[in-house]
């Protein structure tokens, strides 16, 4: 077997246990059989099974467990190393440093002697072992295998997970729930097009919605009716990713309101464990209905989309490594202003149009730095932003609000009820992107526990 693809398939783990038995069972572990909707004791009973017959120890240094299991993959492999040593059971006393766990599929059933020949091919120099056990970190043994194996780190072999057990099983029961309450769509949301279940969804010819949080370039669709939308933030949750969705493909035309839409999601960006029956009416009333008409402004739905999505990286982000709020008032611009005014000079006048609209990208930085003012930014429906650091003065905040809003909250109420703007806020404290309008918190977009300050 080819060294460069065995190294790319290697995982690699820090062991601080003194055992063998859970040794064996933390690398387990690490393989996130879950996914693939294996139980680990499954796994590890096979092991016992393996290790009962013959124990794989390799040298005194060494060992190399492995066993088959019913399971469609190819193989999975995972290094452990332990700095002080585990105590695996040799007469000499001696403790094993090194444990190289490989768990075999019926892909490879027939053929993984090449699978152990090549792992003990690898790793069958004494000095080369020693260099893996004094390494500085699992980064530099990362390092120490490429190296073995002749392969340059940014030329690594790409080894595409496979799709876990579970995403294929909720994928089908998705589909079924589609047709049985005849909803509009399926919507997944994860984190690349390649995770997707493909196969699964070949015979299927319902429409299907992809929202994706990275970018891939050469993955190609050929199945019909598939909408993807990529680069949606991962520091959403995971509903929150496909609400965001719902209003990208409802902003081309791809959903309507009172149907419904099954959304399928997971606690990560691979794995898929939940499905969830929603409709997008409400998200086409805060944003898309009556062509958002406000006031003599009427606001694009590209507009509101890419505020959404700002508000959501100032969210995210932050700003200098600390969290920061902001307010973006949208619509009906003349009688905001009358209810308005400037606690700075605006940064923004005197400029052409051109230069301050928000669907231009190059002004994402500027929005975001001009965050940190107090005050909102103002916008005109059609994306031109007027102002920021602007004081807002409503005359009252309207009835029924939820108690413990903050000041930003409950102006934004306050400014979108007494006008025909739209308000949205980030709050400092919890991350929330929330949409006011007509005085109400319509919409909201709440962070994942991940950010970057």
């Amino acid at each position: 077997m080819d060294f460069g693809d065995l190294v790319s398939a290697i995982r690699i783990v820090e062991l601080t246990v003194k055992q063998r038995p859970a040794a064996i069972r933390a690398l387990v572990q690490a393989a996130n059989w879950e996914d693939e909707g294996i139980a680990p004791d499954t796994v590890l009973q096979a092991i016992e099974e393996r290790e009962a017959a013959a124990q794989t120890l390799v040298s005194s240094d060494f060992a190399l467990p492995h066993a088959f299991v019913d399971w469609d993959g190819d193989f999975r492999v995972v290094l452990g190393r332990s700095r002080t040593g585990i105590d695996y059971g040799v007469p000499s006393g001696q403790s094993v440093k090194l444990v190289v766990l490989l768990v075999i599929g019926r892909k490879l059933l027939q053929t993984h002697v090449e699978v152990l020949a090549g792992l003990a091919e690898l790793l069958k120099l004494p000095e080369f072992r020693q260099q893996l056990i004094d390494a500085k970190d699992t980064r530099t043994i990362d390092a120490l295998l490429l190296a073995k194996a002749g392969v340059q780190p940014d030329q690594r072999p790409a080894r595409l997970p496979g799709i876990p057990r579970l995403t294929q099983l909720i994928i089908k029961q998705a589909m079924q729930l589609v047709e049985s309450l005849g909803a509009q769509a399926l919507l997944i949301a994860i984190d690349r097009v390649e995770s997707v279940p493909w196969d699964t969804l070949s015979q299927w010819k319902g429409r299907l919605l992809i929202v994706t949080t990275e970018h891939s370039e050469d993955f190609h669709i050929e199945r019909e009716d598939t909408h993807v939308f990529e680069g949606l933030h991962a520091s959403l949750s995971r509903m929150d990713r496909a609400n965001l969705g719902q209003l990208l493909a409802s902003s081309q035309n791809l959903l309507h309101e009172k149907t419904s839409v099954i959304c399928v999601t997971g606690p990560d960006g691979r794995r898929l464990d939940s499905i969830t029956v929603t409709k997008p009416e409400a998200h086409f009333r805060a944003m898309l209905s009556e062509k958002n008409r406000r006031g003599v402004d009427v606001v694009r739905p590209a507009v509101m989309l890419r505020i959404l999505s700002l508000a959501v990286e100032i969210a995210a982000e932050g700003r200098e490594a600390h969290p920061v709020g902001a307010m973006f008032v949208v619509g009906d611009a003349r009688n905001v202003l009358r209810n308005a005014q400037q606690l700075v000079l605006n940064p923004f006048h005197g400029y052409s149009k051109q230069l301050r609209n928000v669907l231009d990208p190059s002004l994402s930085e500027t929005m975001k730095e001009y965050a940190l003012i107090d005050g909102a930014f103002i916008i005109q429906g059609d994306g031109t932003v007027l102002s920021a650091g602007t004081y807002l003065m409503p005359k009252s905040s309207p009835p029924g609000l939820p108690q413990g809003l903050g000041a930003r909250h409950q102006t934004a109420a306050a400014i979108s009820a007494h006008t025909l703007a739209m308000a949205i806020t980030v709050s400092q404290s919890t991350g929330t992107v929330t949409l006011f309008r007509n005085g109400t918190a319509v919409f909201t977009l709440e962070r994942a526990a991940t950010t970057k300050w």
